[in-house]
């Protein structure tokens, strides 16, 4: 049922408990609590390109999750140059100022592909913690794991060496998305493009094809469209550990 309209985005939907279930920090809630949730919550669809929220808008005071698709926060130089600073899949939630800081958005957010996000009034949200502080330890933490994954990033981006930040980001993809088995390896079920890669990792177009081409080749298989097949992940843990690269065999 369509409640009103939204500024971007298609109409604005209701929710049902069952999908506020499938956002992480609301998972373990009793039916009571996310049917009191659900009355308060809307959805609103997002087709792929779509920007949500410029950097330095202001999102509205909701708690903020993508319930369906995928999302892309970007931090945009003066120069025109795009930084990928998190990719966000279903059942995660974003825009921590909106409940914690100004309101103003840190990054620009755009969808990836066909998206919905959930938006739950922060009043609804504080009532809920009222009811059960356990929703507020969810939210905390992770948060937390966002600051602490944000600090590693800021380290690998200052101290660590182009290809044990490309290693990680393959090791972080496989765990966020997961992989499948094909002939040979193991294939992740995102796709990255070199593209990707080097805004997610502060290098070069040039510099990420080389990796994958050169120094990786035996470790990796990269084929078009940013399919990428794990052949060998003891070696790539290892360089992801910091260890110095074998010699690419002949």
């Amino acid at each position: 049922m369509v409640v009103s309209g939204d500024i971007r985005g298609g109409p604005v939907m209701r929710v049902v408990p069952q999908q506020l279930q499938q956002i992480q920090v609301f998972a373990g809630l009793n039916a009571e609590l996310l049917k009191l949730l659900a009355q308060k919550a809307s959805r609103t669809s997002y087709p792929a390109g779509e920007v949500l929220i410029h950097e330095g808008d202001r999102f509205p005071a909701c708690f903020h999750a993508v319930l369906e698709g995928e999302l892309q926060a970007i931090k945009i130089a003066a120069s025109g140059k795009e930084t990928i600073l998190r990719t966000l899949p279903a059942g995660q939630m974003f825009a921590a100022p909106a409940l914690f800081g100004d309101g103003i958005a840190v990054a620009t957010v755009k969808a990836l592909r066909s998206t919905e996000v959930v938006r739950i009034p922060k009043p609804a949200l504080l009532e809920a913690i009222q009811l059960d502080p356990d929703v507020a330890l969810q939210i905390l933490a992770c948060f937390n794991h966002r600051l602490q994954e944000m600090h590693r990033t800021v380290h690998g981006l200052v101290s660590e060496q182009a290809i044990v930040r490309l290693t990680r980001l393959v090791q972080y993809s496989a765990q966020q998305y997961g992989t499948h088995s094909v002939s040979g390896g193991h294939q992740l079920n995102i796709q990255l493009s070199y593209h990707q890669i080097a805004r997610s990792i502060g290098i070069s177009y040039e510099e990420s094809v080389r990796l994958m081409g050169q120094k990786l080749s035996h470790i990796l298989v990269y084929r078009r469209g940013g399919t990428i097949t794990i052949l060998d992940a003891p070696a790539l843990d290892a360089i992801a550990s910091g260890e110095q690269p074998k010699p690419t065999p002949s």
